[in-house]
């Protein structure tokens, strides 16, 4: 994770909107030369959803500038999740409770007001462990919070697509986790595109914590934040570069159609194919393909997600949940009011297990 930057420490100019001094100082040259060349880019998409003279190259997968002048904006450099993260300004402005952060002083799952474990309680869901992101944004559509849900969906060979849903069916479509990098909060644009006024986002703690610049800044564009208005987080340790999926299907001698699903288990990568059989690669195999970008962050949780989600901590079947803000909280607790989900506590030994890895996470982007 990038550097947390201490606001007394920048010299700000008064201004009518501008406050931070990235916005029309430090242009797409400037990301590039502090974040794609140092290889630390995370992918999440964010810089190319929000400047149109930004694109993400399908060929070397990284930004790119569309036009050969950079009109410096700032834009890019200032929503880049890599650039700087001002957390203690991004917390007080979500969070708000003095007390609340107090509490998460020095605990690495951050600041949350609840935590779960849930199963879905609607049997046509199938979801990566339990079905909790799918049945959460299941009831925030029912119940009018979001008109549409970015997700992360997938074509036939398991690569990694973005989906707005806007439907139950269109939700369950796009389930289950997918382990290859992809910019996919480009998948908010597309949002905002088709009309979209209150847009709910799944995503990596990368793509939250970009997200949450977004939000958060004081700057002065039109950008359309005010329309994002849900942040489900997941879980995540690493990422893979889109390899990966060349080498378990030479590996396994098996056709990507033919996999049901992907996990990590301990240290093995599991591949779960139509017939239920599961195959088992060592995760020492794979660690060739984990995504440079992955190495600064310290984020295991999503910490700054209204909600976030993850198996770690539960029992088979059943998802870890964060409420990290009241509008999460009140998520949570709707669903399970209106049936869509069960929860329950989590067990103390759970949760030493997500902290445990939320720790190692945090020691290995601190190096």
């Amino acid at each position: 994770m990038a550097r947390e930057t201490n606001p007394t420490e920048l010299e700000t100019k008064e201004q009518k909107y501008v406050r931070l001094p990235t916005f029309l100082e430090q242009g797409f040259s400037a990301l590039k030369r502090d974040v794609v060349d140092k290889r630390i880019c995370s992918l999440c998409g964010t810089c190319a959803t929000f400047c149109d003279k930004i694109r993400i190259s399908e060929k070397e997968l990284k930004p790119e500038l569309v036009e050969e002048y950079d009109t410096i904006c700032g834009l890019c450099y200032a929503f880049c999740p890599r650039t700087f993260l001002p957390l203690a300004e991004i917390e007080r402005k979500i969070f708000g409770n003095e007390e609340a952060r107090k509490k998460a002083e020095g605990d690495v799952l951050g600041i949350y007001r609840g935590c779960y474990a849930v199963k879905s309680k609607k049997e046509d869901i199938k979801g990566q462990d339990g079905g909790a992101v799918t049945s959460l944004l299941a009831y925030a559509l029912e119940a009018g919070i979001v008109d549409c849900a970015v997700t992360t969906a997938s074509d036939d060979q398991w690569r990694p697509l973005p989906k707005v849903a806007k439907s139950y069916e269109d939700l369950k479509q796009s389930a289950g986790t997918k382990y290859t990098i992809y910019p996919g909060v480009v998948g908010i644009k597309e949002a905002m595109e088709a009309g979209c006024e209150n847009i709910g986002f799944v995503g990596l703690p990368c793509q939250i914590q970009g997200l949450r610049k977004v939000q958060t800044s004081e700057q002065p564009y039109e950008v359309g934040k005010e329309r994002i208005k849900l942040l489900i987080g997941l879980f995540c340790m690493d990422n893979f570069k889109e390899e990966l999926l060349d080498f378990v299907r030479d590996k396994l001698s098996l056709d990507l159609e033919r996999v049901r699903k992907f996990d990590i288990k301990g240290k093995e990568f599991l591949v779960y194919d139509e017939e239920g059989k599961v195959y088992a690669i060592a995760l020492d195999e794979i660690k060739r393909y984990e995504s440079e970008g992955c190495s600064v962050c310290m984020d295991y949780t999503a910490e700054l997600a209204d909600i976030s989600v993850g198996s770690v901590g539960s029992e088979d079947g059943w998802s870890t949940v964060f409420a990290h803000t009241e509008k999460g909280e009140e998520i949570v607790e709707g669903a399970v009011e209106k049936g869509y989900i069960k929860a329950k506590e989590i067990e103390e030994k759970g949760m030493g297990l997500v902290r445990r890895l939320g720790e190692s996470k945090r020691k290995r982007g601190e190096r």
